[in-house]
């Protein structure tokens, strides 16, 4: 069925039903994760549901951010399978990140990690391009590499820094969500970037839509395809840089989002860029519900990007075996 054409009216109705959907699940992730842990007195329930509302707007702030970023990379590089953490950059702003934190300063960490986002992202694209052509299997193997390499840069400083040092880089690296205190600050500058993303996007969704035609057919269309990457990639690095230095690197929301989006809607992205905004942010703040319950029952905290990782992994394979395969065997 051709879906309805997409007013200005029925775009302001999308938008508020994505909303709808967040707050609600927004608001039950901050009263039913308190309650999961603690019934003590009314000064300690406020101070546990005060502390709840502050790691839900980081799940927020941080699942918008990676959803959108992910669903930008995927349409600039054409490739089903691009997103920060599978291709390498939230390993390299988490490297930029924890020598930061060691060496200069934690005021001057989420600058480094959004810089080495964002140098991730230029390597990456310098190394699959040949020919002015981007190579997909290439793009996706460079970003393996580059993870590898960023994961034992992070062990090497590892295991040269102090004992209570390591764990802590432990803990932050397996993506997790308010471990190292209050944050709003840093809450309120992913939240802008964020929105502020989200208004980008959206005047360059019909640019995505004909890029993902093809980049010949949008340049002939008038699209100005470099500046588009160009404009586009900056963007989402910072989204990136910015989620690794505030959560740790949480994986697959970048890539599980947008492909649930996209069953929904269908490739348009003027409905999926305000859609990867909201739902990016109500699927971590579902995750940090789980990981709260996971708590409540046994009684161990298990980081919310352990719990991502789990449900991402069999959703990339799924993709690598299905979507890949057919895009594949069409060219």
């Amino acid at each position: 069925m051709t879906p309805r054409p997409l007013t200005p009216a029925r775009y302001v109705a999308s938008l508020v039903a994505w909303v709808a959907l967040w707050l609600p699940v927004a608001a039950v992730a901050v009263v039913v994760g308190g309650r999961l842990w603690t019934w003590g007195s009314r000064a300690q329930m406020a101070d546990v549901l005060w502390l709840r509302l502050e790691w839900v707007a980081t799940a927020s702030a941080v699942g918008a951010s990676l959803a959108l970023a992910g669903l930008a990379m995927q349409a600039l590089l054409r490739n089903p399978l691009a997103e920060p953490y599978i291709l390498g950059v939230s390993g390299g702003a988490g490297l930029a990140y924890v020598l930061g934190s060691l060496f200069l300063s934690v005021a001057a960490a989420p600058l480094l990690a959004m810089a080495g986002a964002m140098a991730t992202v230029v390597l990456v694209y310098a190394i699959a391009r040949r020919r002015g052509r981007l190579q997909p299997y290439t793009l996706l193997l460079a970003g393996v590499i580059l993870n590898a390499f960023y994961a034992a840069g992070i062990m090497l400083v590892t295991a040269v820094v102090r004992p209570e040092q390591r764990g802590e880089i432990a803990v932050w690296m397996m993506g997790n969500i308010g471990a190292f205190g209050p944050q709003w600050p840093l809450i309120g500058v992913v939240a802008a970037l964020a929105a502020g993303a989200g208004v980008l996007f959206a005047f360059l969704a019909k640019g995505f839509n004909l890029v993902a035609v093809g980049e010949d057919t949008a340049g002939a269309l008038g699209v100005r395809v470099h500046r588009l990457r160009a404009v586009t990639f900056v963007a989402a690095s910072l989204l990136a840089g910015a989620s690794v230095a505030l959560a740790g690197p949480i994986g697959f929301v970048g890539l599980i989002c947008p492909h649930v989006l996209r069953m929904l809607l269908g490739p348009d992205h003027r409905r999926l860029v305000p859609a990867a905004l909201f739902f990016g942010a109500t699927f971590l703040v579902l995750a940090d519900l789980a990981a709260c319950f996971w708590e409540g029952a046994t009684n161990r905290a298990v980081p919310v990007g352990v719990l991502t990782a789990m449900c991402g992994g069999p959703f990339f394979i799924y993709l690598l075996r299905t979507r890949w395969r057919k895009r594949m065997e069409v060219r």
